[in-house]
């Protein structure tokens, strides 16, 4: 199982024997309670243990210290353990944690859910024009696109309105608005946009510049991409950077309640960069709704925030794609975005209000602690949805017990049946794209990945070659050299050292080195 039998659980299990040809029932039972046990428990007595030789080779051949690396191996189909190395250390799980977000949205909201974006209106239409307001209302959709906009707009024509004398609101109070995922990531990061029950388009924005920055013919455009449509951003702006104001980032973020991206002046003389909305999401995503709305015919007001009123008829309701196609795209492009916005989404399915990024994964951390209460979940810690932070701590041993009881799921809100049926999670974990002679491994895994300078990560399942299809948790983090590299970053440089991209190869190429030996050896 995924820990070694406890003296208790041997004591329970010879008692079980000593009956069994009496009290068989009795046994049944008992040995299933010592199977419970064994699965979930976590030993209060856990010691160092020496690396096995075939880690030891690995670690040596991919330059790797045996103490940054943990691991849990189990057997899918009863929790088993396979092989375990460290599994009880917590270390940073980067991206691994959208694996647990995506589980519990899953358990909780259910396979049918969708997510709604409302258009509501209030007041008469006469002669084309409704005296009244019109309302957007963001329900928390990670994927709500340019091109889902077509839908709105033909609601409004259907009702004949081409015009709102009244006001155009929005309304994102569905969750908590915050202006970035993670205040330690770099400003011009488009990994870490800010969050939005009303987000467009991820949230992101394409600068494009021609000519050298500060030249008479320079000029940028600012678009908001989506599948081939490109709306102008107007809520967005752009700047150079002062003379003799020196930046270790050639974006800059200026003051003031609306993005203003200053450039500098070295930039080349033609190039494009992907930026994340910082400043009101909302009101960025209703401009561009009103943009797109003229393009169309149809004149909307400048748009403000205001909460929908009781009174409010629905126009129209956009449903997102459902909640499995959503998790798996999350998963195979680890889309921080994404991953915050659905597992805010969950927490409010479980209290009813909204919660700022760590309340939300506080409460789903709770949630899954209840859920597993024979787990010894010490020196576990989510700070987000997403795993973009360095504060983040999870343990093999604590990845592998969600995954395990994500794949026998039990609640009735699933609708998938039972433990007796397979969960379909097993299809939205993606297969690695790994190339050359790891291109056939990479068939053979289903996982979620997770990487930061200094910290990586692997968790998901293998088909051996035997046809066994293993669970498994493998965690890399350089502790050391991470606390070096967060005190000598500079807040907004984004480029990567090239030590630290060194470092990342190394891992991966222990990762796959050592799941291709599980794959041979089980």
């Amino acid at each position: 199982m995924f820990v070694t039998r406890t003296r208790r659980a041997a004591t329970l299990a010879d008692f079980s024997l000593y009956w069994c040809h009496s009290l068989f029932g009795l046994a049944f039972i008992l040995a299933g309670i010592v199977l419970w046990a064994e699965v979930f428990a976590f030993p209060s007595d856990v010691r160092a243990q020496p690396a096995p030789k075939a880690l030891t080779r690995l670690l040596q051949q991919h330059r790797l210290d045996p103490q940054n690396v943990g691991y849990h191996l189990f057997r899918l189909t009863d929790g088993r353990v396979i092989d375990t190395y460290d599994a009880d250390t917590p270390r940073i799980p980067a991206s691994t944690t959208k694996l647990i977000t995506a589980l519990a949205a899953l358990e909780i909201l259910g396979g049918d859910y969708r997510f709604r974006t409302r258009l509501l209106v209030s007041g008469k239409v006469h002669e084309s024009t409704l005296h009244g307001d019109l309302y957007l209302v963001g329900g928390g959709n990670p994927t709500l696109s340019t091109n889902d906009l077509q839908g709105f707009v033909d609601a409004l024509k259907a009702a004949g309105i081409t015009q709102v004398s009244g006001r155009f609101a929005f309304d994102e109070s569905f969750l908590t608005t915050t202006q970035e995922i993670n205040p330690k990531q770099p400003t011009a990061a488009a990994y870490n946009p800010s969050v939005s029950a009303l987000s467009l388009n991820y949230n992101r924005v394409q600068l494009r510049w021609k000519g050298r920055p500060g030249a008479k013919n320079f000029q940028t455009w600012l678009r908001s991409p989506a599948d081939g449509i490109f709306l102008p951003v107007t809520d967005v702006s752009t700047g150079l950077i002062p003379m003799g104001v020196q930046s270790e980032s050639p974006f800059l973020l200026d003051g003031g309640s609306k993005d203003h991206w200053l450039l500098s002046r070295q930039l080349p003389a033609r190039g494009f960069k992907e930026l994340p909305i910082r400043r009101d999401p909302g009101k960025v995503a209703a401009s561009l709704f009103r943009t797109y709305c003229l393009q169309r015919g149809i004149s909307l007001p400048q748009p403000q925030a205001t909460p929908v009123p009781t009174n409010a008829r629905l126009l129209y309701t956009h449903h997102s794609k459902p909640l499995p196609e959503i998790l798996s795209g999350m998963l195979f492009h680890s889309t921080n975005l994404s991953a915050e916005l659905i597992g805010l989404v969950t927490s409010r399915a479980l209290r009813d209000l909204p919660l700022s990024i760590t309340d939300s994964a506080a409460l789903l951390t709770d949630w899954s602690q209840r859920r597993l209460p024979q787990t010894d979940w010490t020196g576990f810690v989510s700070m987000n949805h997403s795993g973009l932070s360095t504060m983040s701590r999870h343990s093999p041993r604590h990845l592998t017990a969600i995954l395990y009881n994500g794949m026998t799921p039990t609640s009735e809100q699933t609708g998938y049946g039972g433990p007796e049926t397979p969960s379909p999670f097993l299809d939205l974990l993606p297969h690695p794209e790994w190339e050359n002679e790891w291109a056939e491994l990479g068939k053979k895994v289903r996982a979620k990945s997770g990487t930061m300078s200094y910290a990586d990560g692997l968790t998901g399942i293998l088909t051996t070659r035997k046809g066994q299809q293993l669970g498994f948790a493998l965690l890399v983090t350089d502790f050391a050299r991470r606390a070096a590299f967060d005190a000598a970053r500079h807040a907004e440089k984004v480029q990567t050292p090239p030590e630290a991209e060194a470092w990342t190869e190394q891992a991966k190429a222990f990762e796959r080195a050592l799941l291709s030996h599980w794959r041979r050896t089980y």
